[in-house]
């Protein structure tokens, strides 16, 4: 029965590489803008498509999308395996339903652990290229942490090794949303949010081999509470949407806010503001500099799951699982990666080959009591002598890389080995 059970999640996986695959050939070639011409850079995962997808990354840079996504076919300790269809707001076009001028997305599925049924559901109207109006309706377990790791890296892990690296919440509501695109470098998006969440446990300790973390509980929502209701207003302005490149430098920006206040009168009162940098510099044909910036701020009081947490896996890697909590927070991840280089005519870069990385991770986060709304107070504890940095090094392919990592001099934690699969970053 083991085995039986072992072959069924191994195919489900499987079609979670294959099926992602398929969908990122139809890439754009150079876009005309202003008399200038640009190539579009799919910097998702890592620097190559060869088995995971970029929805996970095109989610996080969504202008309009609160909530973060769920895989249809996952695998994990909360949820087991996870049986779904749906297109998990992978496609442009629906191959849901088929209704001229609205588009549909969204999946239905059943979770072994949880043993219940979880859907997402939305539909959204464009009026001509710069405007779009939808609203969303979900009943799924979900996670913040996959600016970590990627969903399909974690699915794998904890199946094969046991490790899972993401931490769940069930989230259930309806929301409404519109996006606006000035131009082909920026989007305004908004939304209002009717969300409950609620903790969920650890419903399985099933790996292949060994048993890594997969036994680790689940934290609850809320030291407070296992269940709270939460309106809000999301906004977010994102700036080279698609990224577009044009010479050696590639940038993306995001600001999102959260809005969920004393005018609501709901569970918590808080308003929770992030900015989010990626970047990267072609130096040479062998030669690529790649840096996130990460940086955000609580006002009010929120609720546990949605303060900040650094360290570990995707993060400060040589430093225990998110050992540093806060609701003000720092990091900066910076790499330089050393190979073959290819730049195709479609937009992608990609590396041939093996390549060698190094890296630096910084941050910093702490509570801050505080009875200003102003999210920009609180940081006067901050100062370089208060970060934490991690040095190290990989070697791997477009797939699958090997890192080690160490803290500096002062710094708390300790030598790390990781084995990654597209990393996020």
């Amino acid at each position: 029965m083991k085995q039986t059970y072992s072959l069924c999640v191994v195919a489900f996986l499987f079609l979670i590489s294959t099926s992602i695959s398929a969908q990122h050939k139809h890439n754009q070639r150079y876009h005309s803008i202003n008399g200038n011409y640009y190539k579009t850079f799919y910097q998702a995962n890592s620097l190559s498509y060869d088995l995971f997808d970029d929805y996970e990354y095109d989610n996080r840079f969504g202008s309009y999308r609160f909530l973060p996504t769920a895989q249809s076919i996952r695998y994990n300790r909360v949820d087991g395996l996870f049986v779904g269809l749906g297109s998990d707001f992978t496609n442009q076009h629906s191959e849901i339903l088929h209704i001229g001028g609205v588009e549909f997305d969204g999946f239905i599925g059943y979770s072994t652990g949880q043993k219940d049924w979880q859907y997402r559901a939305a539909a959204s109207k464009r009026f001509g290229q710069w405007l779009m109006f939808g609203g969303i309706l979900t009943n799924s377990s979900t996670t913040d942490d996959h600016w970590r790791t990627g969903l399909s890296e974690n699915s794998i892990t904890s199946l094969v090794a046991g490790y899972d690296y993401h931490d769940y919440y069930k989230a259930e509501g309806y929301g409404v949303f519109t996006e606006l695109e000035l131009g082909k470098f920026i989007s305004i998006g908004a939304s209002y949010n009717y969300t409950t969440y609620s903790t969920l446990q650890t419903n399985t300790e099933y790996s292949f081999f060994g048993d890594g973390n997969i036994t680790r509980i689940n934290p609850a929502i809320d030291a407070t509470t296992d269940i709270a209701t939460q309106e809000s207003i999301g906004l977010k302005l994102l700036l080279n949407k698609k990224g577009y490149t044009r010479g050696i430098i590639t940038n993306k920006l995001l600001v999102q806010a959260e809005l969920s206040d004393a005018a609501f009168n709901r569970d918590f009162n808080y308003n929770k503001f992030e900015i989010t940098s990626l970047n990267y510099i072609k130096l040479d044909q062998h030669t690529l500099f790649k840096m996130r910036l990460m940086a955000g701020s609580i006002t009010g009081e929120a609720p546990d799951f949605k303060n900040f947490a650094l360290g570990g896996i995707g993060s400060l890697r040589a430093t225990g699982f998110k050992f540093y909590r806060g609701n003000r927070m720092l990091m900066s991840n910076a790499e330089v990666i050393f190979g073959d280089l290819w730049d195709y005519d479609d937009g992608e870069l990609e590396i041939d080959g093996l390549h060698l990385t190094l890296f630096l991770d910084s941050g910093w986060s702490d509570f801050v009591s505080s009875n200003s709304n102003d999210p920009f107070s609180g940081f006067e504890s901050f100062g370089f002598n208060t970060l934490t940095h991690n040095i190290g090094a990989g070697i791997g392919t477009g797939v699958v890389r090997l890192e080690i990592a160490t803290p500096l001099s002062g710094s708390e934690g300790f030598t790390s080995l990781w084995v990654r699969l597209n990393p996020t970053f």
